[in-house]
């Protein structure tokens, strides 16, 4: 009902629209899901069965209305090949890269290297890290000419978080060099 809302006042053309399963829908059910969330015109749906259910997931990329993306399915997998047969196996529409949950700077890059070699798109997000990790992974999205929309910005939820030169406006994440960080002495 929500979505249908949203999508009435708000044309593709003006709003897109992703959506995150967390793996909450079956493998037997997850493609009708799919089929009446398509009527919105969704963007992406991210993880829409558990991860570790591949061939099944393979399937679900292949039928669904609906691009999906892979997210904690890429969470705990550090080999390279492993990441590699993962992808070319499942065939996902997108990538979606939490650096502090992949295993870091490093293992983010291997993940956008082998999205490049499988001709599969990606974007960054945020996984609540306070305004210093945010500024860390965009400088990284930014690094790695990230073209699509992101999704970083979570760093304001904290009530105790440094305080940044990082400002959200109209839906974009911009470093403000005008203001300064303002890291307390107890940090010192």
């Amino acid at each position: 009902a929500l979505l249908g809302k949203i999508r009435s006042r708000f044309p593709k053309s003006k709003i897109s629209i992703r959506v995150d399963a967390n793996g909450a829908f079956s493998p037997e059910n997850a493609l009708d899901k799919l089929k009446k969330l398509s009527q919105y015109n969704i963007h992406s749906i991210e993880q829409p069965i558990p991860p570790g259910r591949v061939k099944e997931m393979a399937v679900l990329c292949h039928d669904s209305p609906i691009p999906i993306a892979l997210d904690e399915e890429l969470i705990g997998i550090h080999d390279r090949n492993q990441k590699l047969q993962l992808i070319e196996v499942i065939k996902p529409h997108f990538l979606i890269l939490k650096p502090t949950l992949l295993g870091g700077i490093a293992a983010t890059r291997e993940w956008v290297d082998i999205a490049s070699q499988t001709n599969t798109s990606w974007w960054m997000t945020s996984a609540l890290e306070s305004n210093i990790g945010l500024n860390a992974i965009a400088q990284l999205t930014s690094y790695l000419n990230g073209t699509m929309p992101q999704g970083l910005g979570t760093g304001q939820l904290y009530h105790n978080n440094v305080d940044s030169p990082l400002r959200i406006s109209e839906g974009k994440l911009f470093y403000n060099k005008n203001l300064h960080w303002k890291i307390p002495d107890t940090f010192n």
